[in-house]
């Protein structure tokens, strides 16, 4: 083989650091924001002496496990052009009435019914919106409002405590994955899973076409309708897995357990780069997001500011996260 070969064979070999400079574009706002966690508790550690402790972050992961499993639920919505206010409300129902199963009739019962309410709630809330065409702000607002109304009911405005089956909290705290502990390893199979879902599989494609323009998606053939079903009820069953987890560590369910979520999940979605517009998104960045988040809060209590405060932040940086998107996706356009 002559020099003139050997060049051209080169020229044509697959580059690897052509792959990583397409790679690092595609995800160049997941990236920004990884680097933006750094800083955050590099931040934080300086201020406090605490944050990037190993005990500090195990406490950061095990407050992000739930919210991050609702974000990723969240996050198939917001891709559709859809929104789901009920996160909370459904987080709350879910988990009690696992819990009250779980009392009577033990840990399977429980489970079982925790990701049955949450999917019954997401079908609900995806018939509407996607068959009835209704607005996703109305019909998640009318679920939102249900489902916390029903937490109380079947309560009786009571906080349950799972006295019976304490093993039941090895659901989240115990391991069966490399020593790694339960709410680690359900975050890693879930960002994975959803991620390879979204980007290599025939559905990831119809969800982002569907929020992209969904009457061109309608046209080429794509069942709008079904995807959205689909989307909604995700969400749902995931809120319900979230709730699962949140009772296990604490083996306690208040009625109002959930309150807040929505915003934070949102919060989540948003920093993580996905768009409110539709058609935009990854698990990765919601990863981060929600990281972020978590990040956030937990800087406010090592810090001993008021916690009255956090809402405000995490307002703030939803603006500056959304900001962030846009300029990202105006100069990606150019």
């Amino acid at each position: 083989m002559n020099k003139t070969d050997k060049a051209q064979n080169q020229a044509n070999a697959p580059s690897s650091s052509g792959g990583l400079a397409q790679t690092a574009k595609a995800y160049k706002l997941e990236i920004g924001m990884f680097l933006v966690l750094i800083i955050l508790f590099i931040i934080l550690h300086f201020a406090t002496g605490t944050a990037l402790t190993a005990r500090n972050l195990k406490n950061v992961l095990q407050a992000c496990a739930p919210l991050f499993i609702i974000s990723l639920g969240q996050l198939l919505v917001v891709i559709t052009g859809g929104i789901d206010l009920s996160v909370e409300s459904i987080f709350s129902f879910a988990g009690m009435v696992a819990t009250l199963c779980m009392i009577k009739f033990g840990i399977a019962a429980g489970i079982i019914a925790g990701l049955g309410v949450g999917l019954l709630c997401g079908l609900f809330n995806g018939f509407f919106v996607a068959k009835v065409k209704m607005a996703p702000f109305i019909v998640t607002l009318a679920m939102q409002g249900a489902a916390s109304s029903l937490t109380f009911i079947v309560a009786g405005g009571n906080s349950q405590t799972i006295s019976n089956h304490t093993s039941f909290a090895a659901f989240d705290r115990g391991s069966f994955l490399f020593g790694l502990p339960n709410y680690i390893t359900y975050m890693l199979i879930a960002v994975i899973l959803l991620q390879f879902v979204l980007r290599k599989t025939m559905l990831g494609r119809w969800i982002y076409a569907t929020g992209s323009n969904e009457e061109a998606a309608r046209l080429v053939g794509i069942p709008v309708v079904a995807v959205k079903v689909i989307c909604y009820s995700v969400c749902g069953i995931l809120c319900g897995l979230a709730a699962l987890l949140n009772a296990s560590y604490l083996l306690t369910v208040e009625c109002t357990a959930g309150t807040g979520m929505e915003l934070n999940a949102i919060a989540a979605t948003v920093i993580g780069g996905a768009s409110l517009s539709g058609g935009l998104g990854s698990a990765f960045g919601v990863l981060i997001g929600a990281l972020i988040s978590t990040g956030i809060n937990n800087g406010i209590n090592l810090m001993g500011i008021n916690t009255f405060w956090s809402g405000t932040v995490t307002g703030v940086v939803i603006i500056v996260a959304v900001l962030i998107g846009s300029i990202t996706t105006r100069k990606t356009r150019k």
